[in-house]
């Protein structure tokens, strides 16, 4: 068993509290706690009592490495007075118990005592009932889960041993088997599998169908049984990013330090597939594991119909005591009419002559609990039910319904659909199918489709280019018939959790170059012949493999053979244009660009292919960096990505590769319909402009002319040419077939930079900033025909360092927004400045974790399930399977949810002002004593 306490972050500031750090040892040596280090210490050597039944007989005392989870919020003794005390957080409650009290007070009574106390019982009761169902299926649930079974090793027999899930903990070595799920977050120390890994199935964790490939800690790929070593791992604090992992391996003091992340770690919920079995220490356990911290709920959302109720209820409270002072005043007036007399009088029990204040406070409380009812606070239970009705009213709809039902997260702001304004949306995934299928390639400036175009024999940069599409990638292969991997026909079966990498690798084994094996340390690839006759098999030895980014924008894998080390690399235009060496042709350049613009009016998504040879000397300087940069305890990242630039530079370019990714069906009809209601659309995405423009032409978001690059059967004119069949009136048809007038801020920049002349350029930044906003926003202004603003990554980086809001402004006059190669936190950070410069509510709709950000942030966040997983849909207010649901979302139930709530907090306030004027105006003939001639019930 192992010894943990807390290290330094890696990379950023997560979310830990203090009980998360201050862990102690359960271990029969103890160790000084260091509240600056958090590491596993695993000794094989400790002869003492079993550790494992240690931790069975310590489970109570030492919680906080115990993998036993608690979901359930109450017990035997806390459930009644800490539900009371949950339920009395809420106004509502309090305002009637502060009347139920004072109603008791004989001098103050004005109802029955047993009317007053009814309806809050009822509420209190039946809330309460709910919540002890609701926890009592949690503490089943939690019940079954930590009574499962798994194996741990246990130091003193040496043999892997049974027991349940909760008696697990942080240290221990485990086994999983085939199918069966991880009971805790591991580190991978071994594998039955002869290529040092595994495969996992994360579906209940990230939605992801796909299965994924984990690998062994490189210091253990030459260590047959780790169990029987010891080593120390250090790495982050428990916390809830399960997409990222920082920590590193030392096997023995004054030893090599080796790194690990994501790919060395198994999530607890992951289920084991295909290997046989897997070992490895358990990191987190418990409620620290990360699944269970990501779990936690978001902040809620309110709608703005909320606000208008928050300030027509304080306006009903002022009405309220002006009535009761009102009142109290006239009460006491009366009273004193009498004189002297007042004590003939049967009904006045006190001298009102005397203890003035005192009468005039008790009839005031009095008549605050006569007129309780003109501040509606019973209107927020009547909007939850409501609310519900609502809920299960949409989930119903079978317009909203495809493969998936829609998923209500929250019922708060279902009157905010029927008041949305914008609508931010992503284009991949969201807008299209995100199912890519391959075009066709541009090798050395020539254009092929398909093998049978290819020369009989490859030269240089057609084997370097298909070499490339076949190995720098992260996709592994899931042998289905390893007996047949010698045959000349054989075709392996490709799995990854990256589209692109899966396409163009299988693109590339359709071309007659295959990747047929794959390890943690090398990747066999098959070349074969135009004539389907001959193959040969080159063994790659994997030196490093830099992986994509949405920084970096490109990937890179560092391979030796035949005493040769090569770097291939492939992606985004604007990461490979900068790094090609001057020694490239620049014909053939120039047609490769040429084909990527033309790539691009067809909507295709495009990467470029390029590749370099490496001398060892050259290598080996790098690669110390390189192991500086993986073993550092702060910025990771950012200093991997330095240490990638230094190598990713004088690059051959081989080519570009073309993958059409198609719309959803009914995008551009919702799209055309949405514009038709007054919401405008603005598109962020991270591919090139051209693609973006290409997308949203066929989409409908904009009407542009058709440029005689772009083929006669692209999707731009298929969808143009069904436009006139939509079932619109005349006129709308002409609105929507208005030609757009595209403006492009690069283009106003420019501009504004020759204006501006040669100044400082720590001046001109935001000088040139504010006046190219103020002159793009003349030139919209003038403008008669819808307009389009494409705005690229890099100019939003500056408009959001200077100018957010002022750009936030000018944008809003547009009929729609373009935003291209922007990253998930300009996503954010667009949706944050919108909020806070447009009084319309702003939608967000996303499918992908980069969407995140923008989804968790907008008044309102639809989610489109899809095939990048579920973090969107977790973190999305509403799931939908298509963009098109929206229509129905936004445009019916919207406005049902909004009209139909706006007319209950009518009635409620009318009915409220009713009830109380007429008990006023019966006062008048009592004497304003306080009597009511209504009865209780």
């Amino acid at each position: 068993m192992g010894n943990f306490v807390v290290l330094p972050l890696f990379h950023r500031p997560l979310n830990s509290s203090k009980n998360d750090i201050e862990l102690k040892s359960i271990d029969s040596q103890p160790i000084q706690e260091d509240t600056n280090k958090y590491h596993v210490n695993y000794d094989p050597s400790i002869h003492i009592e079993s550790s494992l039944w240690i931790n069975i007989k310590s489970r109570t005392k030492n919680k906080k490495l115990s993998n036993r989870i608690r979901t359930t919020r109450y017990n035997l003794l806390t459930f009644i007075p800490k539900n009371l005390f949950e339920q009395f957080h809420r106004v509502a409650n309090i305002y009637f118990a502060i009347l139920i009290v004072l109603n008791w007070i004989p001098v103050i009574n004005a109802i029955a005592k047993t009317v007053a106390f009814l309806p809050l019982t009822v509420i209190l009761v039946i809330t309460a009932v709910k919540d002890l169902v609701e926890d009592l299926k949690r503490w089943r649930s939690d019940v079954y889960i930590n009574k499962q079974l798994t194996e741990v090793y246990d130091k003193t027999s040496r043999t892997f041993v049974q027991c349940q899930w909760q008696d697990v903990s942080v240290g221990n070595i485990i086994r999983i088997r085939a199918d069966q799920a991880v009971p805790a977050d591991i580190v991978l120390l071994s594998s039955t599998s002869c290529e040092s890994t595994c495969y996992l199935d994360t579906a209940a964790i990230d939605g992801e169908t796909n299965l994924k490939q984990k690998r062994i800690a490189s210091c253990f790929l030459n260590i047959s049984k780790p169990e029987e070593t010891s080593f120390e791992l250090q790495c982050d604090p428990p916390n809830e990013d399960i997409y990222h992992f920082h920590g590193r391996i030392i096997l023995a003091p004054g030893t090599d330090t080796y790194s690990c992340d994501n790919n060395n770690v198994l999530l607890r919920g992951c289920v084991l597939r295909i290997t046989e079995y897997v070992d490895g220490i358990v990191v987190y356990a418990g409620n620290q594991t990360k699944v269970i911290r990501a779990s936690k709920k978001t902040s809620s959302k309110h709608s703005r119909i909320e606000r208008y109720i928050n300030r027509d209820v304080l306006f009903s409270s002022v009405v309220l005591i002006f009535l009761c002072l009102f009142g109290a005043g006239l009460s006491l007036n009366w009273e004193r009419s009498f004189g002297h007399l007042w004590i003939f009088v049967p009904f006045i029990v006190d001298n009102p002559l005397n203890n003035f204040a005192s009468h005039f406070f008790v009839s005031t409380i009095r008549f605050v609990i006569l007129f309780q009812v003109m501040v509606p606070i019973a209107l927020y239970v009547s909007l939850d039910i409501v609310r519900v009705l609502q809920m299960y009213k949409i989930g119903r709809d079978k317009h909203l319904k495809y493969e998936h039902p829609i998923s209500c997260r929250t019922f708060t702001i279902n009157e905010d659909l029927g008041q949305i304004g914008y609508i931010f949306s992503d284009k991949t995934g969201t807008l299209t199918q995100n199912e890519l299928i391959f075009r066709t390639v541009s090798i050395g400036g020539l254009q092929y489709s398909n093998r049978s175009e290819l020369p009989e024999e490859h030269d240089a940069l057609t084997y370097h280019f298909l070499t490339t599409l076949a190995i720098c990638n992260t996709t592994f292969i899931v042998d289905e018939h390893p007996d047949l991997v010698h045959n000349l026909d054989y075709r392996p079966k490709y799995e990854g959790d990256n589209a692109d990498d899966l396409v163009l690798c299988q693109a590339a084994s359709d071309f007659g170059v295959r990747m047929i094996s794959r390890s943690a340390q090398t990747v066999a690839v098959r070349y074969i012949d135009s004539t389907d006759t001959q193959k040969e098999d080159v063994e790659y030895e994997i030196l490093c493999l830099l992986p994509f980014d949405s920084s970096r924008k490109r990937m890179s894998i560092i391979v030796r053979t035949n005493d040769k080390i090569y770097l291939y690399i492939k992606g985004a235009e604007t990461s490979i244009w900068p790094n090609l060496s001057e020694y490239n042709e620049m014909n053939m350049k120039m047609t490769i660009e040429q084909h990527s613009i033309g790539f691009a009016e067809q909507g295709f998504r495009s990467l470029l292919v390029a590749f370099r040879e490496i001398e060892l000397e050259d290598f080996q300087n790098w690669f110390q960096r390189y192991q500086t940069a993986a073993n550092a305890l702060n910025n990771r990242e950012e200093a991997i990505a330095a240490a990638a630039s230094a190598i990713e530079v004088d690059l051959i370019l081989a080519g570009l590769t073309a993958v059409e990714d198609k719309l959803q069906e009914g995008v551009p009809k919702a799209i055309a319909t949405l514009r038709c209601a007054g919401i405008k659309i603005w598109l962020l995405t991270g591919d090139k402009q051209a693609t973006a423009l290409s997308t949203a032409q066929a989409a409908s978001l904009v009407n542009m002319p058709q440029t005689s690059t772009v083929d006669s059967n692209s999707v731009s004119q298929s969808i143009a040419a069904t436009m006139t069949t939509w079932d619109f009136s005349e006129t709308t048809q002409q609105q929507l077939n208005q030609r757009t007038h595209m403006i492009y801020y690069g283009s106003q920049l420019i501009e504004m930079n020759q204006r501006l002349g040669t100044q400082s350029q720590g001046i001109i930044d935001e000088i040139r900033t504010s006046e190219t906003i103020t002159r793009m926003s003349e030139v919209i202004a003038a403008q008669t025909l819808p307009v389009c603003l494409v705005v690229t990554g890099d100019d939003l980086g500056c408009i959001l360092r200077y100018r957010p809001e002022q750009f936030i402004r000018a944008a809003g006059q547009c009929q729609s927004v373009i935003f291209c190669r922007v990253s998930p936190t300009q996503k954010r950070e667009l949706v944050t400045f919108a909020k806070s410069v447009f009084k319309e509510r702003i939608l967000a709709i996303g499918d992908g974790a980069n969407d995140v950000g923008m989804i968790r942030e907008s008044h309102c966040g639809v989610a489109v399930y899809g095939r990048e997983g579920s973090q969107a849909v977790s973190a999305g207010d509403f799931a939908v399977d298509r963009f098109e649901c929206l229509l129905h979302l936004l445009l019916v139930h919207g406005a049902w949810c909004f009209t139909r709530t706006s007319e209950l907090i009518l009635y409620t306030f009318m009915h409220n002002c009713q009830y109380v004027f007429v008990i006023f105006y019966d006062q008048i003939f009592n004497g304003f004593s306080g009597a009511v001639s209504i009865h209780s019930f």
